[in-house]
């Protein structure tokens, strides 16, 4: 997969290169190791799990595939046309807010903000921020389509945004920030202005790329040490020998993949699959306030599933690692069984819907996309609630409704 859109032409900004690398950099590495210990699974799991994930994989190839080539109808939603004076107040709208709730958030009190799972404010906070991204995206793609680099007008929500985006990549030293940052400068430029990256630049990114994603916890450590200054940290951090860790997954496996070995398990010994309710109990879990309704309410509208993670722990004696996930081909079997590769088929399909409409020119088809490809990434990485459910209520319920204001009513 990465090789095709590699070497095709101008197909690097493509969601399944994307995927593809991080399926390559981060999980292949520990599937390697995996098969060394082989031994420490249930018969049948680990090479059940393969075939699974790569049946994943290819479903949302083809569904990327069968969505990009389609022939354009009559325009949509996703081709309405915008004022773009108008657009620019709706961006930075949604800038200044999301911006206020950040600093909000950053406020809070430390020992708040260390908790794993936020309440309160802190969830409240966090929900209204996301509404920065939004609109530095929007201010983002002006700015890259606009004729001037020096844009006074652009320029005070452009900083900001990209600021904090370099601070939580390079500082923070988070995946899901390096993937934005890259998404806004490589995709954002190519949308507007049709800038190309050389292949062979590109070849050694991706590489050096594929080292990092493993090596990221001993980043982050170098990165975190404030007791030296940024720039003797970012030195320490040069010296790193990135390849170390990719050894060491490929030797030993890592806790993600054997989450995901073992719990797609016990969704095979049980035979008995969520078909998609883990999706509702998400939104029930991050947008319906206990505060305001009260807990046993709460808890009375999500819908019981099976325990997985205790039965994984009685059956086999695997642990959850706290900070590791189960990725989202572990939640797709979950789901359907072997059915559940039709997440990542919907998800491909949906990339590629707003990949087909960004590349002739629609607005909101570079703006989702853009948005979007890192959270879809995450489908491999994390789970897939984020990108079939999460992020497209952030986008409706907070930046839609402003942006809509903009449009050619015509």
């Amino acid at each position: 997969m990465i090789l095709s859109f590699l070497f095709g032409k101008n197909r690097i900004y493509e969601f399944p290169f994307w995927a593809g690398a991080i399926a390559l950099g981060w999980f292949f590495p520990q599937a390697i190791g995996g098969y060394l210990n082989i031994a420490e699974y249930p018969p049948g799991a680990y090479a059940g799990g393969l075939f699974f994930a790569a049946l994943c994989t290819i479903a949302l190839w083809v569904g990327y595939e069968l969505a990009v080539k389609k022939e354009s109808g009559m325009p949509g939603w996703l081709g309405t046309l915008f004022y773009t004076d108008k657009l620019f107040l709706a961006g930075a709208a949604l800038c200044c807010l999301g911006y206020y709730f950040q600093m909000k958030l950053l406020s809070l009190p430390e020992e708040m903000l260390a908790q794993t799972q936020w309440t309160g404010a802190a969830v409240k906070y966090l929900f209204l921020a996301s509404i920065g991204k939004i609109g530095f995206i929007v201010v983002w793609l002006l700015y890259l389509d606009g004729k001037k680099w020096v844009a006074p007008k652009l320029l005070p929500f452009v900083v900001p945004g990209l600021l904090m985006a370099l601070n939580t990549a390079l500082v923070q030293g988070r995946r899901a920030g390096m993937m934005n940052l890259a998404a806004y400068v490589l995709v954002g430029l190519w949308f507007t202005r049709r800038v190309i990256i050389p292949r062979g630049l590109l070849v050694v990114g991706l590489v050096f790329g594929l080292m990092l994603v493993n090596a990221i916890g001993t980043y982050r450590a170098i990165m975190r040490n404030t007791e030296v200054s940024l720039s003797q940290r970012l030195s320490e951090a040069a010296k790193i020998d990135y390849t170390s860790s990719s050894k060491k997954v490929m030797e030993k496996s890592g806790g993600e993949f054997d989450n995901y070995i073992f719990y797609r398990k016990v969704y095979a010994d049980v035979g008995k699959f969520d078909y998609g309710l883990i999706h509702w109990n998400g939104l029930v879990s991050n947008y319906v306030p206990a505060q305001i309704i009260g807990r046993s309410t709460k808890q009375a509208l999500m819908m019981p599933l099976i325990d997985y993670i205790g039965l994984a722990r009685e059956k086999y004696g695997h642990t959850f690692a706290v900070g590791s996930t189960i990725t989202g081909y572990c939640d797709a079997f979950g789901s359907f069984g072997w059915f559940g590769f039709i997440k990542f088929l919907l998800i491909g399909a949906m990339m590629g819907i707003l990949y087909r409409q960004a590349i002739i020119g629609s607005f909101l088809g570079q703006l989702l996309y853009v948005y979007l490809l890192s959270t879809a990434m995450h489908a491999i990485t994390h789970a897939t609630h984020t990108i079939l459910v999460a992020s497209w209520v952030y986008f409706f319920a907070l930046g839609f409704p402003v942006l809509w204001w903009g449009r050619v009513k015509t």
